[in-house]
């Protein structure tokens, strides 16, 4: 889903960096005021795990692949503060280092990938706080779908608003095609989140919830 260079015009890719830029901003300084020692090793564990999935490529439809994305997933574990911190620092190392996505379009891949999703993830994440069992486990995988589905929609809007769609393919055919494509990768996102959700919350609850009233709750999830 990364957006490479030259297909955002300048007023989109400068808009959108203005406004990641100021989401991070606002996430460093929410994320400053509850890190703790296991939230900060939690952070690493789960930045290097979405780091390296991002590099393993699954078959969708025939001549298109997809990987897992993980802003949502981190904003599940981490909340959407730390989860934005994390999905940059990766995003920002793949556009320098690895040239995967523009750097001028760092900005707008930072908001699809990273603040959408994570922002989902949040919201989901305060299920988790209740005790939600099998619930928890359809709005995870709901959750993730959701994620997806709006990065690539978000991702066709940006490329209108540059002029960068093919002139005979409409708006609405371009979200329909991309998010038919993504509603497959989705539920591969959707299914690993819930696995890793489970696993994370089942080993290591006191991380994910550290400092939050009620968060040992989740022991028994």
């Amino acid at each position: 889903m990364h957006i490479g260079p030259g297909f955002l015009s300048p007023p989109v890719w400068a808009s959108t960096a203005a406004l990641s830029g100021a989401a991070l901003a606002g996430s460093l300084v929410a994320a400053n005021r509850r890190l703790e020692d296991r939230r900060v090793i939690l952070m690493g564990v789960m930045g290097a795990f979405v780091f390296a999935a991002q590099m393993v490529n699954f078959p969708v439809l025939p001549g298109t692949s997809g990987h897992l994305g993980g802003g949502f997933l981190l904003g599940v574990l981490l909340g959407a503060p730390l989860a934005i911190v994390v999905m940059a620092s990766i995003l920002v190392v793949q556009a320098l280092v690895f040239q995967d996505g523009g750097i001028e379009a760092l900005g707008a891949n930072i908001l699809v990938m990273g603040i959408l999703p994570a922002l989902v993830g949040a919201a989901v994440r305060s299920l988790w706080r209740k005790r939600p069992g099998v619930l928890g486990d359809v709005v995870t995988f709901l959750g993730g779908v959701a994620a997806v589905l709006l990065g690539a929609t978000s991702v066709i809007l940006l490329l209108w608003a540059s002029g960068s769609l093919p002139g005979s393919v409409s708006l609405w055919q371009a979200i329909a095609v991309m998010d038919v494509v993504h509603l497959l990768i989705g539920a591969v996102e959707g299914a690993a989140s819930v696995a890793v959700v489970r696993f994370v919350l089942r080993t290591r609850p006191d991380a994910v919830f550290a400092g939050l009233p009620g968060g040992m709750e989740a022991l028994s999830a």
